[in-house]
């Protein structure tokens, strides 16, 4: 009887720790999501969080950085930006097409330092 009892208590344990990973998994994600916003059949990622409480620059902010460097593009030809963790830090992860070119970056989310960029023919 007392065998049975510790195997439904480990069992209960088990089940409840698959749980809780599970919920904090979820909590992680959906903190760190950010809803998409379509514009010209371009894909972009609009942050609705608040950049204060986060410490984070915004995905505006890190367009606006990223297009400095690419005279004359606009906001119509950055594509699919997110918020990425790379090595360690959190970063705006996204993409210019302009005049047969593609201009891939990262931007660091809290200081808006492009820590990577690269460029490609389109």
């Amino acid at each position: 009887m007392k065998k049975k009892i510790l195997n439904i208590t480990l069992l209960g344990l088990m089940l409840f720790s698959i749980s809780f990973t599970a919920n904090a998994r979820n909590r992680l994600h959906r903190h760190h999501h950010i809803p998409e916003r379509r514009n010209s059949n371009k894909q972009f990622i609009a942050s609705t969080a608040s950049t204060k409480k986060n410490g984070y620059i915004g995905v505006n902010k890190a367009i606006s950085i990223a297009l400095k460097k690419v005279k004359g593009a606009k906001n119509s030809n950055v594509t699919d930006v997110h918020l990425d963790r790379e090595n360690g830090r959190m970063v705006y992860e996204g993409e210019i097409h302009y005049n047969g070119m593609e201009y891939e970056f990262d931007i660091d989310a809290v200081t808006g330092e492009i820590v990577k960029w690269k460029v490609d023919r389109d």
